[in-house]
């Protein structure tokens, strides 16, 4: 979009240069033809000034084309510090979770379904939130919803890892996990792989999702 537009300004300022010289020719022809009621001295202007206005006007535009690719550029690269703050990932729904001393520690990995109907490119990145059971669902009373944790459904767990799912999770808590969506090899789909943690305990939770993300910050 970016280039597009510095396209269009280019063409756009080649046209102004252009035009300008075409109708300082075109003044000359026409002052040319009505000679016969001027003097010399009035039908013709110094050549040197002629080039010196072109020269000017090309300056002018030359100088604004300039000044507004900087602006686009400016625009288009994010500022490093906005960056650093959306690599952060906000842990603090780890709060409102309950933890279950009395289950054994352990993690599995699983997939997103769904994701074409609940997210864009805009959300690919690495992803924290929980896995929670959804049995009013229409489709399947046994779903398992993954929902980030600014509160967005992103999908389900596939029907084909539900069994492979509760037999992981059998007391069917809420679970946390962290992973990532990204763009799968044709550029077309997204796709989500996320390790589920049984919520044990919060410094056990914790420690498996920081080091998650980092997993996911090193690949």
């Amino acid at each position: 979009m970016v280039y597009a537009i510095i396209g269009i300004v280019v063409a756009m300022a080649l046209f102004l240069i252009f035009r300008n010289d075409h109708d300082g020719s075109y003044n000359k022809n026409e002052k040319r033809g009505h000679g016969a009621e001027k003097s010399r001295s009035e039908k013709r202007t110094p050549k040197a000034t002629d080039e010196g206005h072109r020269e000017d006007v090309k300056d002018k535009v030359r100088g604004a084309f300039e000044t507004f690719v900087k602006e686009i550029k400016e625009q288009a690269e994010p500022d490093e510090q906005d960056t650093e703050d959306d690599d952060e990932v906000d842990l603090s729904f780890l709060d409102t979770l309950d933890y279950y001393e009395d289950l054994e520690e352990n993690t599995e990995t699983f997939d997103i379904t769904g994701l074409r109907y609940y997210c864009t490119v805009h959300d690919c990145g690495k992803i924290v939130g929980v896995v929670k059971p959804d049995p009013s669902n229409v489709h399947d009373s046994r779903a398992q919803a993954v929902i980030r944790s600014d509160g967005k459904l992103l999908g389900y767990i596939p029907r084909t890892q539900l069994d492979w799912y509760e037999d992981f999770n059998e007391v069917d808590v809420v679970c946390p996990f962290v992973g990532e969506i990204e763009l799968d090899r044709s550029r077309v789909s997204l796709v989500a792989e996320i390790k589920v943690i049984i919520p044990s305990s919060y410094e056990y939770v914790r420690d498996e999702i920081e080091d998650g993300l980092r997993f996911h910050e090193d690949g």
